[in-house]
């Protein structure tokens, strides 16, 4: 994506709606109230996917800790590559919240920046004003809640794989675990595809 400068973007939304151009103010008052609407909706999104995250991440937990402590569950018993399992679901799901966390936040602050830029000739600096210097981010504060979950679950795996299997499933374990983190890094990424040309298709021809 080509990055604009400044002047560019204000030309595109705001500079021309200073003149009595009724299409131009249009156009400034509409681009303030889709970037608004898109905000809300993200931070309405980001809540909700924080909470399917936590509640599947207490299930994850309460059938790990339900593994390890049922000893009278011969199958369990006879079968410890289940617990394993249940670790690897564990590290899976915890990862996907960390990174979703992330790229939600990433849209929110996206279209904050938008409300923020168009929001002068609308409504004045209303979202840029507030009465308190600094306060704490609870957002920030998931974000590390999904961090330390992500480095729990690598403790646990570790710790589960030393005591159930031998040193070499383990080193085998880890490789799992830093291949799956890659392929979350390095394909979990979207904006990119943006860059790519479209290509329309009719139905029915062809």
């Amino acid at each position: 994506m080509r990055e604009i400068e400044n002047k560019e973007y204000l030309n595109s939304f705001i500079e021309n709606s200073i003149y009595p151009d009724r299409k131009m103010r249009k156009i400034h008052k509409k681009a303030y109230e889709i970037a608004n609407d898109n905000r809300k909706f993200e931070i309405d999104n980001y809540w909700k996917r924080a909470s399917y995250y936590w509640l599947f991440q207490a299930s994850v937990y309460a059938g790990y800790f339900y593994s390890i402590t049922a000893e009278n569950d011969k199958y369990l018993c006879k079968n410890p590559e289940i617990i394993v399992g249940v670790t690897c679901l564990g590290f899976l799901t915890a990862l996907a919240w960390l990174f979703s966390n992330i790229g939600s936040k990433q849209w929110q602050k996206n279209w904050e920046s938008h409300v923020d830029s168009l929001e002068n000739g609308i409504t004045g600096p209303l979202y840029k004003i507030g009465n308190c210097k600094e306060t704490w981010s609870v957002s920030k504060i998931n974000e590390i809640v999904s961090f330390f979950s992500v480095v729990a679950w690598v403790l646990l795996g570790v710790e589960t794989v030393y005591n159930f299997f031998s040193y070499i499933l383990l080193i085998i374990y880890l490789v799992a675990m830093c291949i799956i983190t890659s392929s979350f890094y390095i394909y979990g990424k979207g904006l990119r595809d943006r860059d790519k040309e479209i290509h329309w298709f009719k139905k029915g021809e062809g």
